[in-house]
């Protein structure tokens, strides 16, 4: 392996596996405002929401991620310091090496981050595995990070909903488990909201979903999300398995042969909104 120092970096994937690719950024106005922003968490942020993106795919190892940001002139320097520090820190924390990037100059703050991952095709699970019959399910917290926002909003910086939002667990060790143990049909990651990343699940399987959520998880699962979580779907029979193997894992509903548009406006994050 080699990493940042030359032109580009060097990886290599293990006999067997294939290399697993993801993408995300945060940018000034969209995700983040200057106001109210720790630019050392918005670091761990950005690592974790891509780690995420690489648990949504199943059982898959991360091994490098390449980071690239814009700062407009007028930014004080040491909020590159300070993200730089973030990242240093939290790619540590994760094990990940950070295999190079790129700083320029841009109008508004933005920040860019490639992750690259290893897998096993057998240990791969997409969205387009559920069938009529399956049972949908969460796993991780649901609108902690949407309370965060808030709060940071109102001028808290600290506290557990302010700590969701800047540093989400991505289930890295959940997907390898629904994944090697063959227990998901289907898996996603409900980064932009639970209810939304549900409706992207049955859309990619052809199929509809009837929920069952209670009232309270049902008001949190209208959030604009940023929990990272994930939901997936597995065949009734093992439930009482993944309740045992995945204790926090909640039920939200069953898959269904229907597919109703949808009266209501769909809910959850959008990018282009």
């Amino acid at each position: 392996m080699l990493g940042p120092g030359d032109d580009a970096a060097l990886s290599r994937v293990k006999p067997g596996h294939v290399l697993v690719s993801t993408q995300d950024d945060l940018a000034e106005g969209a995700h983040f405002e200057t106001r109210w922003t720790d630019f050392r968490r918005l670091a761990h942020k950005l690592l974790r929401i891509n780690l995420s993106d690489l648990a949504a795919m199943g059982a898959v190892e991360p091994v490098g991620v390449l980071v690239s940001a814009g700062f407009p002139p007028q930014a004080p320097q040491r909020w590159a310091g300070e993200f730089l520090e973030g990242l240093a820190e939290d790619a540590a924390r994760f094990k990940v090496p950070v295999l190079g990037g790129n700083l320029c100059r841009a109008r508004k703050l933005f920040f860019t981050l490639t992750a690259l991952g290893q897998a096993r095709p057998k240990n791969i699970v997409k969205r387009s595995g559920a069938r009529a019959g399956d049972i949908l399910a969460g796993v991780g917290p649901i609108g902690d990070a949407a309370r965060g926002l808030a709060e940071l909003k109102a001028g808290k910086t600290g506290g557990r909903f302010v700590k969701a939002f800047w540093e989400p667990q991505p289930q890295l060790e959940a997907a390898r488990v629904l994944a090697e143990s063959g227990l998901a049909t289907s898996l996603i990651d409900n980064s932009d909201g639970l209810m939304r990343s549900c409706e992207l699940l049955a859309q990619e399987s052809g199929l509809g979903v009837r929920f069952s959520l209670g009232r309270l998880l049902w008001q949190a699962a209208q959030a604009d999300g940023e929990d990272y979580g994930l939901v997936c779907t597995v065949r009734p029979k093992d439930w009482s398995r993944l309740e045992k193997i995945l204790p926090g894992a909640y039920r939200i509903g069953v898959m269904w042969t229907e597919r109703r548009a949808a009266a209501r406006k769909p809910s959850g994050f959008d990018h282009f909104r």
